[in-house]
């Protein structure tokens, strides 16, 4: 009995560590794509400021996997000219399910980006941070 229960942890546990390891893959195979047409004369392509007074960067993710995905989450940062980190922001797809090839927008909103440090922003990084399998 206690082999058998034994047997039936360690299988869990193989197949646990294959979910992660084919998470972990999923994210890197998300595309993603800051929004081409500019929104707001003197910003850079994708990035507008809201009524609020905050630093957005809209654009779309793209499914490059064989299977669907759920929503998937963004992380972003800007930068200063220097490297120093501005502010951050997150955001998910609104869609629920991204089918293979399918694209989906997203827009970051970085709160604490506003008034001049806006114009101090230089550099941006945005990275897919989950892409679960749609359930």
């Amino acid at each position: 009995m206690r082999a058998s229960v034994a047997w039936l942890i360690a299988g869990l546990m193989v197949f646990g560590g294959f979910t992660g390891a084919l998470a972990a893959n999923l994210k890197e195979k998300v595309k993603v794509e800051i929004e081409g047409a500019d929104r707001q004369p003197g910003m850079e392509p994708g990035m507008y400021v809201c009524a609020a007074g905050h630093l957005h960067i809209m654009g779309t993710v793209q499914n490059v996997a064989d299977v669907a995905l759920g929503r998937i989450k963004l992380a972003g940062k800007a930068f200063d000219s220097e490297g120093k980190l501005l502010g951050t922001a997150t955001a998910s797809t609104t869609q629920p399910t991204l089918k293979p090839g399918e694209k989906a927008g997203f827009d970051l909103e970085f709160v604490k980006v506003t008034g001049a440090r806006i114009e101090r922003v230089k550099k941006h990084e945005i990275k897919v941070v989950d892409a679960p399998v749609a359930r």
